[in-house]
């Protein structure tokens, strides 16, 4: 290696040190959910990697586990409490739309006979129709045959009039009626036809026929150009009624069991601001599209002002009624573990138990219950997240130390716990605990009868859950505490990692049992 090199490596190693340095510095003390500036803890030892969880463990909390909480405890962790009721529930199911043409409200105006569109007086896609209105007019050379063999059959009727022969009269005015039949038919009004007959100068308009429109509405389709060849049958315009509209709502597969035919659904769109339109459900497609996995919804309802285009994009909201009072609990109550929904039970002297609830669909501002609780019951809405915390830290600690699960918790720097052997544990402290320091912890045990034991092995382990949203680690330390045969106690120092609520587990362990165990809440200043 050159003298360069080994100046550049040794400058990035001394880099590299100061940035830790000043990361351990930085994350060093903790007071609530404030960061103080205090010095580096060089004494304190680092917090080891949290083990990995168990896979009974990683479901969250399990529902019966039970925490209990001092009043200071409570209040610091900003706990809510609130009755479980009953309501009615309205609740909305919120989708996208579009507004589509009425299919039962489209019309077609076609050629009566075929020809060339000589005049079209709908100029423009979305002109408004009107029944009777005329739409084009056909040169039809066919119309001009129609009407000769109308004039000739007119005439030979005229000449048969004085005739004796009753057959070839009745024929005559068969031919007759036939011709003008056929006229009236291609739509040549009677006047028309009168002024073909006599010659009249109103023959101008023959053989043109008038396209009349038989329905009204607005155009959404011109087929047809000026000058244009037709033949009978053929569409010259669509029309759609747009009184009436069709929603088109694209819901997602597991909104379907939620929404029936004649449900109520409220419509919103950019169009018709502060306004809310009310339609019902008529039918669910059968189909599925595969790239947005949605079934389309078809909702009608009526169109006040034409203010809704086919094309509109809308909001639709599907309302669903209750027939009858739910069990509700505030949404904020429920913690979901993804396989189960948890919520705290305030119980007497300041316990919290963990239960299971089965939940329906929720509402803007609730839950409704299926089971799990009941009126009356008092719920966390604030603070649950807290007590979910500390629920899961205890249920971990009892099973990996293996003492009694019948814990008691007391004030501030002590503890008890009623063994089934008849132990009894009480931890002191001396003096106000303080963090990123040692300090001297007391513990007394005895037996059943009240008499110190001596020959066991004791250890108080501190506990702080981790804080993922703060990139925390659990922190943890362990240490021991020697008998003091003058203070008849197990007395020791132990090093409080940091400023903050700690849980305190002691073990008392005679030829490697577990003898007896308590557990209390630690606060370090």
């Amino acid at each position: 290696m050159t003298s360069s090199e080994k100046k550049f490596f040794f400058v990035g190693a001394a880099a590299g040190l100061a940035a830790v340095a000043l990361t351990a510095g930085m994350l060093a003390v903790r007071s609530g959910s404030v960061f103080a500036s205090r010095p580096p803890l060089a004494s304190a030892p680092m917090p080891s990697a949290p083990a990995r969880p168990k896979m009974e463990e990683q479901q969250g909390t399990q529902p019966g586990t039970t925490v209990q909480m001092t009043p200071t405890e409570i209040t610091a962790a900003g706990v809510q409490v609130a009755d479980v009721g009953t309501a009615v529930l309205h609740t909305n199911i919120d989708a996208f739309g579009r507004v589509e043409q009425p299919e039962s409200q489209l019309a077609a105006v076609s050629a009566w006979i075929g020809g060339r569109v000589d005049k079209l007086y709908v100029q423009y896609t979305g002109e408004h129709v009107r029944r009777g209105q005329r739409v084009a007019e056909l040169y039809s050379p066919e119309v001009a045959t129609a009407l000769e063999e109308y004039r000739l059959a007119q005439e030979h009727r005229v000449r048969l009039r004085q005739s004796d022969d009753a057959f070839a009269r009745s024929q005559a005015d068969s031919l007759w009626d036939a011709s003008r039949h056929k006229l009236e038919l291609w739509g040549i009004k009677a006047e028309q036809i009168s002024a073909a007959v006599t010659g009249e100068p109103a023959t101008a308009g023959v053989p043109h026929v008038s396209i009349y429109a038989n329905a009204e509405g607005t155009v959404v389709e011109r087929k047809v150009t000026q000058g244009q060849y037709v033949n009978s049958g053929d569409t010259l315009l669509t029309l759609a009624n747009l009184s009436e509209i069709w929603i088109k709502v694209d819901a997602y597969e597991d909104q379907l069991p939620q929404i029936h035919p004649g449900q109520d659904v409220d419509i919103s769109a950019e169009a018709l601001p502060n306004r809310k339109l009310h339609g019902h459900v008529q039918f669910i497609e059968p189909t599925t599209n595969p790239q947005t996995r949605t079934v389309p919804v078809h909702v009608h309802l009526s169109n006040p002002g034409m203010r809704l285009l086919p094309g509109m994009f809308v909001n639709a909201a599907f309302v669903s009624r209750a027939s009858g009072p739910a069990v509700v609990v505030p949404r904020s109550a429920v913690l979901d573990s993804g396989t189960r929904k948890i919520v705290y039970v305030s119980k007497a002297d300041g316990v919290f138990e963990a239960r299971e609830v089965k939940v329906g669909a929720p509402t803007e501002d609730v839950f409704p219950v299926m089971s799990g609780l009941k009126p009356g019951d008092k719920v966390v809405l604030n603070g649950n997240f807290m007590i979910d915390s500390q629920a899961q830290l205890s249920s971990g600690m009892s099973g990996l130390y293996g003492g009694s699960k019948e814990f008691a918790t007391g004030q501030q720097g002590q503890g008890a716990n009623a063994a089934a052997s008849g132990m009894k544990i009480e931890l002191h402290t001396q003096g106000e605990l303080k963090g990123a320091e040692e300090n001297a912890f007391q513990v007394a045990l005895t037996d059943a009868s009240g008499k110190p034991v001596s020959d066991a092995q004791v250890t108080v382990t501190l506990v702080m859950p981790a804080m993922p949203s703060m990139n925390m680690p659990e922190m943890r330390n362990s240490f021991a505490l020697t008998w003091s045969g003058g203070q008849q106690l197990y007395a020791g120092k132990g090093n409080v990692p940091m400023s903050g609520s700690w849980s305190a587990t002691v073990e008392a362990r005679k030829n490697g049992s577990v003898i007896a165990s308590a557990r209390t809440r630690l606060n370090a200043k």
